[in-house]
């Protein structure tokens, strides 16, 4: 019940942070660069949280599951390709596409990375 608790609180904060950040990120012409970003920051954070704190407290879970889970956003990006590729748009749904999934691994790469400690 606890962790429950914890990741529903959670949830609600990074919902709210999410659309926060999606109101001070404009988007740039077609390219959705809001959610791009929102989800680069998010794979970072979380794989830096879950590499940091291997046992999965209320706590841990309440900021990576429920904060992260709702700050980042895997439906947005798809809906977001889907209506690039539907106003024909092919080149920026790739690129977006590409980007979002090449640089997500990267940031999950790096926030491991940061979280054992490479960087003393």
């Amino acid at each position: 019940m606890k962790t429950t608790l914890a990741v529903g609180i959670g949830g609600f904060f990074g919902a709210i942070a999410r659309y926060g950040m999606s109101l001070l990120i404009p988007n740039t012409g077609n390219f959705p660069i809001a959610t791009l970003t929102i989800n680069l920051i998010g794979c970072l954070c979380l794989a830096w949280l879950f590499t940091t704190f291997a046992h999965r407290t209320p706590l841990v879970l309440g900021i990576g599951t429920g904060f992260l889970g709702a700050f980042t956003t895997f439906s947005t990006f798809s809906v977001e390709t889907l209506l690039l590729l539907e106003n024909n748009d092919w080149m920026t749904a790739i690129s977006y596409s590409l980007i979002s999934v090449l640089g997500g691994l990267l940031c999950v790469v790096t926030g491991a990375w940061l979280a054992r400690g490479r960087m003393k």
